[in-house]
């Protein structure tokens, strides 16, 4: 009996041994595979999910960084588009879409911070404010400014400015 057990031992443990080992060929080409799946998959997805945009303003172009919700999806989808900013409040340049943005069920509510891109639901606009503000249950988060790009829209009165793609 102890030899029958002491068989069966050192047959699973080789079993496990070469089940373990990572550089069996079959084990490799599965990973080979997996990977490259991977990485078509990334290459792929990149180009049709991208959440990066550019903004003209004048001679300058800045970018932002999109959220990743409904709403500002559907923003990305409609770029190029090129609008006018007009100044608000002192703290934001805004404009109206036709037709408004699909809202969904982006989440609501945000403390805008200086190049914070939103969405003012009560009015459907998008508001791109370049100073900080106060917390509004009614503004929905649907991008931002990279770096200090903001500094181009400091400026009074309207501007004029084109959305794309990155």
């Amino acid at each position: 009996m102890k030899k029958l057990w002491l068989i069966y031992s050192m047959s699973l443990l080789t079993l496990t041994a070469t089940a373990c080992d990572s550089d069996s060929p079959e084990r490799e080409e599965t990973g080979r595979q997996q990977s490259e799946t991977e990485q078509n998959n990334n290459n792929n997805n990149s180009d049709t999910t991208s959440m990066n945009i550019k903004i003209t303003v004048g001679n300058s172009t800045i970018t932002a960084t999109m959220e990743d919700n409904t709403a500002a999806r559907d923003f990305i989808s409609r770029l190029p588009l090129e609008v006018t900013l007009n100044d608000f409040n002192n703290a934001e340049k805004i404009f109206y879409p036709s037709p408004t943005l699909t809202i969904g069920d982006t989440p609501r509510g945000c403390a805008p911070q200086a190049g914070d891109i939103t969405i003012y639901a009560p009015w459907n606009n998008v508001a791109i404010f370049y100073k900080s503000w106060s917390h509004s249950n009614s503004l929905i988060k649907i991008g931002s400014i990279d770096g200090e790009g903001i500094e181009v829209l400091r400026v009074s009165g309207d501007v004029k400015v084109k959305f794309e793609k990155q």
